[in-house]
């Protein structure tokens, strides 16, 4: 495990940096689904860049052929193979826990195992029982080559914002694991600027193992930290809601107002939230 630094306030560009699509990139959008069925045969290899293009494509039917390629329907260990071209060995996956509750830190983790080891019963965590989860927690710990986890509380995302707070989290996971990672897959977003291609692909922790293991391990360790801030604010009863928006939590919210832990620039949490500016402006001279 590795402890998250403070979040420094350094440009966003000298953490991660997004990078422009090359200039013979096919325009996909306005190719019909034959002439991207035909144009992806016609490849000696799966374009990998593509396929993560396509994930996102408007039609359900280029999205699916996308998924059938990168390997919806097979084993997530198995999927990963198609990433281990011109080199590379080890792929690493990334996701975040809590992005969307109301209160308490996100935390995110990056996961990567040995080329052909594989933690049976890994899957996206939202599919898993909480109980399962711990299960598959401690194996992936004691199995994996490699483990991350950065968590970010509620006070730094009401100052930074949850998008960049999301970004910085899952950027300083891959960061951890550089040194065991070829390339790394992440749930949904592409960050850039590192040693390894990222590859950011929807619902990736339902695709591919060390996404799903990213996911467990993160859901994990906010949970426990969940559960530790019930015995200090048990009226929120975050041991069961763990921060998110219940009937219940927002019962006790409206009853008695937000705690230190929840997120005060959550319009759900406080109406007359407004946003917070990413940079505190200079003191006039």
């Amino acid at each position: 495990m590795v402890a998250p630094e403070p979040l420094r306030q350094t440009p966003v560009t000298e953490w991660f940096h997004a990078t422009p699509p090359p200039a013979d990139t096919i325009d996909t959008v306005n190719m019909s689904v034959e002439e991207l069925r035909d144009h992806m045969s016609s490849l000696d290899k799966p374009d990998i860049p593509l396929l993560c293009r396509l994930t996102r494509d408007p039609r359900v039917t280029v999205r699916n052929m996308a998924y059938t390629t990168l390997g919806r329907k097979r084993s997530l260990s198995s999927n990963e193979d198609l990433f281990r071209e011109d080199g590379a060995v080890f792929i690493g996956g990334a996701d975040e826990a809590g992005r969307g509750a109301l209160a308490g830190p996100l935390y995110a983790a990056a996961v990567v195992f040995d080329p052909g080891v594989e933690v049976e019963g890994v899957n996206d965590s939202k599919l898993l029982s909480p109980e399962r989860r711990e299960e598959l927690y401690l194996e992936i710990i004691a199995t994996a080559k490699n483990i991350a986890v950065v968590s970010i509380d509620a006070s730094l995302i009401d100052r930074w914002g949850l998008q960049m707070v999301n970004l910085k989290a899952l950027a300083d996971a891959l960061l951890d694991i550089s040194a065991d990672c070829d390339r790394a897959i992440l749930d949904h977003f592409t960050l850039s600027g590192f040693a390894f291609p990222t590859y950011g692909i929807p619902h990736a922790d339902e695709i591919f193992h060390s996404v799903a293991a990213a996911s467990i391990v993160a859901k994990v360790e906010r949970d426990r930290v969940m559960r530790s801030l019930h015995s200090r604010f048990p009226r929120y009863n975050f041991e069961d809601n763990k921060g998110y928006g219940t009937e219940e939590h927002m019962e006790a919210l409206g009853e008695l107002g937000p705690c230190e832990v929840h997120r005060l620039s959550f319009s759900s949490v406080s109406p007359d939230a407004e946003e917070v500016p990413l940079w505190e402006p200079e003191d006039e001279p």
